[in-house]
């Protein structure tokens, strides 16, 4: 398992895994603006963490290593569907 790591945001994708603290995360979404952004990271299924993560840009070049060659599929948006019996 071959890890870089990660000094700018701007490759950061929603289909690679990142190793962040020993846990496998994947890229979520960024929030705020200018200099207070703030990526977020939700952890893989199976792992010891079950909340998301924000880092800000200092924290993502220090703590955020990218995990080559391995990639995660974005969850399916799920729908429900009622039926209704007459």
């Amino acid at each position: 398992m071959k890890l870089n790591p990660v000094f700018e945001p701007k490759i950061l994708s929603q289909s690679k895994v990142y190793l962040i603290d020993c846990v496998q995360y994947r890229f979520v979404r960024t929030e705020g603006s200018g200099k207070n952004i703030k990526y977020i990271f939700q952890p893989l299924p199976n792992q010891r963490k079950i909340s998301e993560i924000s880092l800000n840009s200092t924290k993502l070049a220090i703590r955020c290593q990218e995990v080559e060659g391995m990639v995660c599929e974005p969850p399916k948006n799920q729908s429900v569907v009622q039926m209704e019996f007459l």
